[in-house]
């Protein structure tokens, strides 16, 4: 399959790639592509222009400080997950960032890039042939959401594995723009609209992740459920952080929702108890609760929940063997 035709622009300082996206709104940033690209492919994404940012400097770096790990946004997710300090200090980290994709996915994919990518769903994430065989849904400019079978809603599903991992790390992200910096956590940036899935200021750019010395100071784990191992995309994903010296937990799902959840209740729950048997059976229950479940891609809504549940079970099953 061949790409649309398309505009591309190479800025070389950030504030220009900022100007470009202020002067057109319908340009789509792009880091590795390696989301963006196969989109564009099946003519599900057809911006007119492409705002590549690999020629902007500064921006691929991690560099541990007296507070935070800071981690530039086109930083590869291969040199996150081989980073010394990340694989002993933030395992959840260096799991997620090696579980996405393949190794080449890994090597020209971004952890900026990870976090911003497109929601996915059944309906959307499919060739232009596959999709005319029905009215296009909502998110690829139609006007019914196929999963829900309501109108003016997008149910697409957040699948990125690294955001779960950051999320239970605490982690905030800066955003540059026309304006300057401002840092904010992470969770703020995702709006839980699966048509419009970054809630990010018109002509800003996420350009650092920022990791409180807070995470390393703990257990923390990812696990993913998917139907090829590494190369797919997760049925879902789990992150589990609990500190060392206070005994909080947080607790991260992707592809149960629009956007990454934070499991609040169940951390809740989990507060100033044990890890044991008993506090386990509860897990089930509690995680099932923690999203809006809807069938936006080939796997059962049961079976998502009963994953959901396991994979927190098993991370907090070794969160107890490390205490």
């Amino acid at each position: 399959m061949r790409l649309p035709k398309f505009d591309y622009r190479r800025p070389e300082r950030i504030q220009e790639a900022c100007a470009i996206l202020l002067d057109q709104p319908c340009a789509k940033l792009m880091a590795g592509g390696t989301d963006l690209l196969v989109n564009m492919k099946h003519r599900a994404e057809t911006p007119s222009t492409i705002v590549s940012l690999k020629a902007l400097p500064d921006l691929d770096f991690v560099q541990k400080t007296n507070s935070a790990l800071r981690i530039g946004a086109l930083t590869p997710l291969k040199k996150v997950y081989n980073d010394p300090f990340v694989a002993a200090k933030l395992p959840a980290l260096a799991i997620a960032a090696s579980s996405v994709g393949s190794y080449h996915h890994q090597t020209m994919g971004t952890i900026g890039g990870n976090l911003c990518q497109q929601t996915r769903c059944k309906y959307f994430n499919q060739s232009k042939w596959w999709r005319s065989s029905r009215p296009l849904c909502f998110k690829a400019g139609g006007e019914l959401c196929h999963v829900a079978k309501r109108e003016g809603v997008c149910y697409s599903t957040y699948c990125g594995d690294v955001a779960p991992a950051l999320l239970a790390f605490g982690a905030e992200v800066i955003l540059t723009g026309a304006h300057g910096l401002r840092q904010v956590p992470l969770e703020e940036i995702f709006s839980g609209d699966g048509k419009t899935p970054l809630k990010i200021g018109r002509g800003e750019i996420l350009t650092e992740i920022v990791i409180p010395n807070q995470a390393a100071d703990g257990f923390s784990t990812y696990g993913k459920s998917a139907n090829r191992g590494s190369i797919d995309f997760p049925i879902v994903g789990a992150a589990v952080w609990r500190s060392s010296s206070t005994g909080e937990s947080r607790i991260a799902l992707t592809a149960v929702d629009r956007k990454p959840v934070r499991a609040r209740r169940l951390e809740d729950f989990l507060e100033g108890k044990q890890l044991n048997e008993e506090t386990f059976q509860a897990v089930d229950g509690l995680v099932a609760k923690e999203s809006r479940l809807m069938p936006s891609s080939i796997d059962s809504l049961s079976y998502k929940r009963k994953l959901m549940g396991l994979l927190v079970q098993s991370a907090l099953s070794e969160a107890r063997g490390g205490e």
